[in-house]
């Protein structure tokens, strides 16, 4: 596809009839849905660097993408708002680097492999290193492959998403920071996996073009799609009080947005 001009607003009337996304303090609030939602999708800046772009992480105003560079490596980069580039990592050993997520007790970044083929793993990054290196790997290739992580920091566990290849069936699994699986729930097809992260008890799953709404038990409770073009490439949730609070990731060309909802 073509990819999308640069734009800094474009809305989309979303319809909902069960509890739906109003931006991560609702979500957290467990506010009651309106009966018709627009959102605001801002372009929060160009991503410089042209590499393949996967995973995004938000925390204390800045940006962490993920970059899928070959051989099972990739690299880790620090933006702030503007887009300047803040940090840089050297290559590791992530794999596709395909969904980041921080721990918010002690700032550690976990990064999930991704990709149909790869076995999951998380891989725990003290991104906050002058070098930030890998410190740990947690091993969950009995899930299966086309892992995502998000780190459930209300219960301080993780989310893990994984299945047979990138067409599923899915399985969503929550575990401790350990690796232990506590309890599992399937999910059918919604689109190639991209992007996935915790809102308080609601869990947030992007697939191209589309960001999906479960609760923890995998029942879906809303749905909006994104009128943009491109390879849709992570997700982010920054807390609640810090004003737009949902963020998501393009590539062809690099770029990433902020979402936020406008009532009428």
């Amino acid at each position: 596809m073509r990819p999308e001009p640069p734009i800094t607003r474009r809305r989309l009337l979303a319809y909902a009839g069960g509890a739906g996304l109003a931006g991560a303090t609702a979500l957290v609030a467990g506010a009651a849905p309106a009966s018709a939602r627009a959102y605001e999708f801002d372009l929060v800046f160009n991503v410089p660097d042209t590499d393949n772009m996967q995973g995004l992480a938000y925390r204390r105003g800045r940006f962490y993408v993920g970059f899928d560079v070959g051989n099972g490596m990739g690299v880790i980069r620090e933006y702030d708002r503007s887009g300047t580039k803040l940090k840089e990592s050297r290559p590791l050993a992530v794999g596709h680097a395909a969904e980041l997520s921080f721990r918010d007790a002690d700032g550690m970044l976990y990064v999930a492999t991704g990709g149909g083929t790869n076995p999951t793993k998380v891989h725990v990054v003290d991104i906050a290193a002058d070098d930030p290196s890998i410190v740990r790997t947690i091993d969950f290739a009995s899930l299966g492959n086309s892992g995502l992580v998000a780190v459930d920091n209300r219960r301080d566990g993780l989310l893990v998403h994984a299945g047979p290849g990138d067409q599923g069936p899915f399985v969503f699994g929550f575990a401790d920071l350990n690796g232990r699986v506590r309890s599992t729930f399937p999910l059918p097809y919604q689109g190639v996996p991209q992007g996935l992260e915790m809102a308080g008890d609601k869990i947030l799953y992007y697939t191209n073009n589309r960001i999906t709404v479960l609760n923890r038990q995998g029942r879906i409770l809303d749905a909006i799609d994104i009128p943009l073009t491109g390879e849709s490439e992570g997700l982010a949730v920054a807390p609640a009080g810090r004003g737009t609070r949902v963020f998501f990731g393009y590539n062809k060309p690099n770029r990433v947005y902020a979402m936020k909802p406008v009532f009428h």
